[in-house]
């Protein structure tokens, strides 16, 4: 009897020595931040947080789809540092914040040429609940607009190109979305010239009841200089950089023939090396591409070696045309350097005096060979030699 009373007292004295729940908090009392930009302007850093509704968002009917239109909430906090700006939020907030659940990221141009994307990237990388995996944009258009923005038939706006690039991505493989450990190593390196693609909305595409309805777009990009600073390009001026990368999977070329559209054919899959020579005092590049294509219009017959050598012409001016106009602002939109860094380490330090230099002018490339093989001509039959 006496074991089995001292049995019982020790368990109930551990049981003292347990953790509760006491310090938790219930679901619905949680803000949950899922998006967060940041703005610098008259020396504040200005910080916009988008939280959803998730009650609204998860009333659908029997078709699956919404019922209402998701209710987004957007918080703005300011100050002379971004710790500040963070605790200026939490002024009027009402629930605790959960930072966990973050799957984007916009950063406005001011913050890029204002050369505090490096205090923003370390705040990121202090902060304990930060996740390397969320999606990271520049954007040129005010934040607190964009974080407004709704999806397409009610749902919710995690399904936008905002939270989720990868679906547009994979329909035309233009501009491919970045996480944000991508910038962070990317921005550190000495040789990596740091991409973000810029965000904006647009209501030129869609309505909803014959009203414009805006949705995301990528306009553009953003790309780091040598001496630090970010510089813009448009959209029209890119498509050679989209060529030239290996992910990209779907991207419409179109072939004019004689002044005339001749036909369209979507190519992707690259296969593509950079081998740089170093001659002296220079260094010279050798491109070689080689795509995959398929053809979904053909409006004037065409033989099909003349239909892979005029695809063939189209990327290589189209390739050449993005590499002059980056040029002209001091862009390597191609990377050609950390090929360079990668590959002879000892000329890259030599010939950009330890990275102060780019090492690239209008000749550096001196070889572009490009391969287009069109695997895929549709359902008819067109003319071939024979």
């Amino acid at each position: 009897m006496r074991r089995r009373l001292l049995l019982s007292a020790l368990c109930a004295s551990l049981c003292l020595t347990l953790g509760g729940c006491w310090s938790a908090n219930e679901i619905q009392s949680v803000n949950y931040a899922k998006a967060i930009g940041l703005d610098y302007k008259d020396g504040l850093y200005h910080i916009y947080i988008q939280s959803l509704d998730f009650a609204s968002v998860a009333k659908t009917d029997a078709s699956g789809q919404a019922n209402e239109e998701p209710g987004v909430w957007v918080g703005h906090g300011q100050g002379k540092t971004l710790h500040q700006a963070i605790n200026d939020l939490f002024r009027a907030s009402q629930m605790e914040f959960a930072w966990g659940h973050v799957t984007a990221i916009v950063l406005s141009e001011s913050v890029l040429d204002n050369a505090v994307l490096t205090e923003v990237i370390d705040m990121f990388v202090r902060f304990p609940e930060s996740r390397y995996t969320a999606w990271i944009y520049a954007t040129r258009t005010p934040i607190d607009k964009l974080f407004t923005l709704s999806s397409l038939f009610n749902l919710s706006p995690l399904d936008s190109i905002l939270h989720n690039p990868v679906p547009s991505y994979h329909e035309e493989s233009l501009f491919p979305p970045i996480q944000s450990m991508a910038l962070i190593s990317n921005q550190y390196e000495q040789a990596a010239a740091a991409y973000l693609p810029s965000i904006a909305f647009n209501d030129e595409f869609w309505t909803r009841n014959n009203k414009p309805h805006d949705l995301y777009y990528i306009e553009g990009a953003f790309y780091k200089r040598k001496e630090g600073a970010y510089g813009y390009m448009p959209r029209s001026r890119l498509f050679g950089f989209t060529l030239m990368q290996r992910r990209t999977r779907r991207v419409p070329l179109l072939l004019d023939k004689d002044g005339e559209i001749a036909a369209t054919i979507s190519i992707g899959w690259p296969k593509i090396k950079i081998t740089p020579v170093v001659r002296g005092d220079e260094v010279r590049y050798r491109i070689k591409a080689d795509y995959t294509g398929a053809m979904f219009e053909y409006l004037s017959p065409m033989e099909y070696e003349a239909t892979a050598k005029l695809a063939e012409e189209k990327v290589k001016g189209y390739i050449m045309s993005t590499y002059r106009d980056a040029l002209k602002q001091r862009i390597d939109v191609y990377r050609l350097e950390e090929r360079l860094y990668r590959t002879n380490p000892a000329a890259w330090k030599r010939l950009t005096r330890n990275g102060k230099v780019l090492p690239i002018d209008e000749r550096s490339i001196e070889q572009l060979d490009v391969k287009v093989k069109v695997i895929y001509n549709g359902r008819y039959k067109r003319i071939t030699r024979g």
